[in-house]
């Protein structure tokens, strides 16, 4: 069945029925959102970064449980910054308008994470149920995807990280959080060799609780 995609957003004079159901629908998702998945626009080196790509969303599909289930994406600010042990600089010489503190972690903003995320991130996700999906970790379950891109006429490897469980609060619902996204220069030998998985067996596991071989 193909999914259907709905935006966690509050959707003010909705015109017709079908929106409204929508709405009232996943008007039962935002307490999966937390605040460290919400973000406000930031100013970077005086350019305005609009990171509305960024707001969770979710779709309905069944994914071969004889029933539908919701599916939660929730973003990280990973999508956007990089950890201070990977600037070049050292702390002290980062200017504090390049801090991204969200009161969990500080981390320095990035912009080429924060463009390609505007540009792809959105879109792989959606993707999914079509896309080829790698085994990242087997002990804390998570997985990957990636695309190649041009930039700089060099073809690179925009890589996306993400787990998903199910959600013990609600039933008939799983969240998937990206937990990352970036240019992945090379692949480690366990990325190289990892097990592959489709999207609905993911998910089916997930709901079940089980875990994924990779």
């Amino acid at each position: 069945m193909e999914a259907e995609f709905f935006s966690i957003e509050s959707r003010p004079n909705v015109n017709n029925a079908e929106s409204a159901k929508a709405e009232v629908e996943l008007n039962l998702h935002h307490d999966a959102v937390e605040a460290h998945h919400r973000f406000e626009n930031i100013q970077f080196n005086g350019v305005l970064w609009d990171l509305a790509h960024l707001e969770a969303f979710a779709f309905r599909l069944d994914p071969g449980l004889g029933f539908e289930i919701d599916v939660v994406v929730l973003f990280s600010c990973h999508c956007f910054s990089h950890s201070l042990h990977m600037d070049s600089r050292p702390e002290h010489r980062i200017p504090e308008v390049e801090f991204f503190d969200n009161g969990r972690e500080r981390r320095v903003l990035n912009d080429e994470r924060y463009q390609l995320s505007r540009l792809y991130l959105r879109k792989l996700i959606r993707e999914l149920p079509q896309r080829r999906i790698q085994v990242a970790g087997t002990e804390a379950q998570n997985f990957m995807t990636f695309e190649f891109i041009d930039a700089a006429q060099t073809s690179k490897r925009y890589a996306v990280f993400f787990e998903v469980e199910r959600d013990t609060r609600r039933k008939k619902r799983v969240l998937l959080r990206v937990q990352s996204a970036y240019i992945l220069e090379t692949l480690t030998h366990r990325q190289q060799k990892a097990g592959k998985v489709s999207f609905n067996a993911l998910l089916k596991a997930a709901y079940e609780g089980r875990s994924i071989r990779g």
